[in-house]
């Protein structure tokens, strides 16, 4: 797979949609009075997590080609 191609920008949308909705979680569950040790907090942050270390892993993958 070369570095750009279609496998490598979906799997980096993927991973900025997983980023996002971890932020929109982290967000509607501050506003609406969760703590941070909430489910919805914690979910948030679980997303956000997934989200950058595949966005990382897909960047050190495509450097390797």
């Amino acid at each position: 797979m070369k570095k750009g191609g279609l496998y490598d920008r979906s799997i980096r949308t993927v991973s900025v949609v997983y980023l996002a909705i971890g932020v929109a979680i982290l967000i509607l569950t501050l506003t609406r009075g969760g703590g941070v040790l909430s489910l919805g907090f914690l979910l948030g942050l679980a997303f956000i997590g997934v989200g950058l270390a595949r966005y990382r892993l897909q960047q050190k993958i495509g450097s390797e080609e």
